[in-house]
């Protein structure tokens, strides 16, 4: 991806899939609530070359990835999961080349780690399309009947069958519920095949898999830290695609999810060349995220502070050096985010932690530890970051400057969050009482981050200032948002010592 990374236009796709017995027609859609006049018949013939990596990995994410010929939206498709009968559709038209764009391929580049996109199937559908409208023509709904010819890339494995597709439109789901009872009761069914995809290639072929989750109750370290790992490698990996995107909270879903994985190995992995240098990896590639996410958070939040001081002099002349200022920054800060993804120090932490993931199955297995001394370690683990914390907080109250207080503060923070991922990976030991004390540290943290937060606010605001393109009024207003912040920011820490009591006094019944 380029520096100025072009993202392509993304549509929302709800569709339902029926099996359709051979020969079975669309039974009559006319009347249904809503719809004008009578359906509108047509037919197209589509043709479709989908790509994966030679093991599958874009399969077992559920994604596809194709280019079409024929109908009227011929071209690139990717299509990425986004809940129960909704994916994300991502298309660029047609051009003449069998190679998959860069925009898309490099979408998907935390997925694929530099395998090779080769075409792995060729699909093509006979479709008689019927489309429901309402008032003006909008389209309500369209209903589809497809006869499918589908084989592998080298042309073995033909199969042939037929199915129903319903894309829901400006009707809803209510209308979208009222054409599948028509259908049920014309016989077809709801369909368990995910894609034509998934079902052209059969069980022949094994994607690519990578770690899963071991389920049932575990109280071994190791197996809650692995499964902790897993559970955080997908959720960074969603949120690498979702910042290549640009969609909203991405950015910060992604330095949770580092960070996240960061503490767990901290807390639990012990200390080795190879944790030693995740943890630095994971650093670095959450460091290049954090102007980006400081941008997003702090250009929010002191619009809203203008908003919210009476008598402001000059007040849009403020909001435009805020803009201003901030607009700059975010841009310079996302290419350095996504220059980081594009890295191959990042490309390959990504095969490091799966590596390590899969030495921590293999030692899951072979160094079985037995329910108490699993239960004492993580005692010891929460009950050693408690004392850590603990000490921070005392320091921060005998600070003799309100900067080396809010430095403290920023201390306490830090290892405050770690001490809430590390009761997230064994929460799965304690539900109930994990729970508990993770609704106390989450107001815990609540305090520290709006601290943080209007430090980090005090600094911009006289950055801001600082430039010469304003008037003194100007000046003033920013003078009046940088006192507000002071006041927030003293105001939090009076909440220290009591959000840390009750914290602190949840998490003692894991230990």
């Amino acid at each position: 991806m380029s520096k100025t990374a072009v993202v392509p236009e993304a549509v929302r796709e709800i569709e339902r899939k029926y099996e359709a017995p051979a020969e079975q027609e669309v039974p009559a859609l006319g009347g249904l609530p809503g719809v004008v006049g009578e359906p509108v018949h047509d037919s197209i013939q589509l043709s479709a070359t989908y790509f994966d990596t030679a093991d599958y990995r874009l399969l077992a994410e559920k994604i596809t990835l194709r280019k079409r010929e024929g109908g009227d939206d011929a071209g690139w498709h990717m299509k990425l999961p986004a809940g129960e009968d909704t994916r994300t559709e991502i298309q660029l038209p047609p051009d003449e080349s069998t190679d998959v764009p860069s925009p898309l391929a490099s979408l998907i580049r935390a997925v694929i780690r530099g395998h090779d996109l080769v075409p792995v199937a060729l699909i093509i559908t006979d479709r008689e399309r019927t489309r429901l409208n309402g008032e003006n023509g909008v389209l309500l709904a369209e209903v589809v009947s497809d006869t499918v010819i589908a084989c592998k890339a080298d042309g073995s494995g033909e199969s042939t069958w037929q199915e129903v597709e319903v894309e829901q439109g400006a009707g809803g789901q209510a209308l979208a519920d009222a054409i599948e009872s028509v259908l049920l009761d014309a016989g077809l069914e709801r369909s368990a095949s995910p894609s034509k995809l998934k079902r052209a290639l059969g069980t022949s072929v094994t994607p690519y898999v990578g770690h899963e989750v071991t389920t049932g109750k575990a109280s071994n370290p190791r197996i809650l830290l692995r499964n902790y790992l897993i559970e955080q490698l997908r959720a960074l990996v969603a949120a690498d695609l979702g910042t290549r995107r640009a969609d909203d909270e991405a950015v910060h879903d992604f330095r949770v999810a580092a960070r996240r994985i960061r503490s767990a190995l901290q807390s639990y992995a012990g200390h080795s060349s190879k944790t030693d240098d995740l943890i630095t990896d994971l650093r670095w590639i959450g460091g290049k995220f954090g102007d980006a996410r400081d941008v997003e958070v702090q250009w929010e939040r002191l619009v809203e502070r203008l908003g919210e001081i009476d008598e402001m002099p000059e007040r849009e002349a403020v909001r435009a050096r805020i803009d201003e200022y901030f607009s700059a920054r975010g841009e310079t800060a996302q290419e350095t985010a996504l220059e980081a993804l594009d890295s191959e120090r990042y490309t390959t932490l990504l095969d490091r932690l799966d590596e390590y993931v899969g030495d921590l199955e293999f030692d899951t297995a072979s160094h079985r530890v037995g329910k108490k001394a699993s239960a004492r370690e993580l005692a010891h683990t929460l009950r050693h970051l408690a004392h850590k914390v603990g000490k921070r907080v005392d320091h921060v109250f005998d600070a003799d400057t309100r900067t080396e207080r809010d430095e403290r503060m920023h201390r306490a923070r830090k290892g405050a969050k770690r001490m809430k991922y590390a009761i997230e990976v064994m929460e799965p030991v304690s539900k109930s009482r994990a729970k508990r004390a993770l609704k106390h540290f989450s107001h815990f943290q609540d305090v520290l981050g709006e601290h943080q937060d209007s430090v980090v606010a005090q600094h911009h605001l006289l950055e801001i200032a600082a430039e010469q393109e304003h008037t003194s009024l100007t000046s003033f207003g920013l003078g009046m948002a940088y006192r507000r912040e002071l006041e927030i920011a003293d105001g939090q820490s009076t909440l220290l010592r009591k959000t840390w009591k009750e914290a602190v006094k949840s998490a003692s019944s894991l230990w």
